[in-house]
């Protein structure tokens, strides 16, 4: 009998092999104590690197920050700036919104800015130039 769960985490870690390729660290950050105070590095989360893969030009979604109280406004579409994903069976916590993205080799800070989970090891997260 195949064991189907072992062959889709093969499938995974194959798929992370060739697509991650971007090594990147993931910068968490904790707001500031009110809104007039500067966000920071988050100390009780530790940064990581990993290596995922960042696209620059994702699709426009329909991904919204905040829904309008008035039922009669349509939430538009948003833009981002790039998108990553990476394998994240591996990883000691998930990023939260507006934890930092670095591309290591570019030397490029993304903030997160939405998440698309699939139900797979391998989620989406939404970015924006830092």
């Amino acid at each position: 009998m195949v064991d189907w769960e072992a062959a889709r985490a093969f499938t995974f870690e194959a798929c992370a092999e060739v697509f991650d390729y971007t090594l990147c660290r993931l910068q968490p950050r904790r707001r500031g104590l009110t809104a007039n105070h500067v966000a920071g590095d988050d100390p009780s989360r530790l940064a990581f690197e990993f290596k995922g893969t960042i696209d620059l030009e994702p699709p426009s979604d329909r991904i919204p920050r905040h829904f309008s109280v008035d039922t009669g406004v349509k939430s538009g579409t948003v833009s981002y700036d790039a998108v990553l994903t990476a394998l994240v069976t591996s990883w000691p916590y998930q990023p939260d919104r507006n934890d930092y993205v670095v591309d290591v080799a570019a030397g490029v800070t993304w903030t997160i800015v939405a998440k698309e989970q699939d139900g797979t090891a391998r989620p989406a997260w939404y970015l924006s130039r830092a």
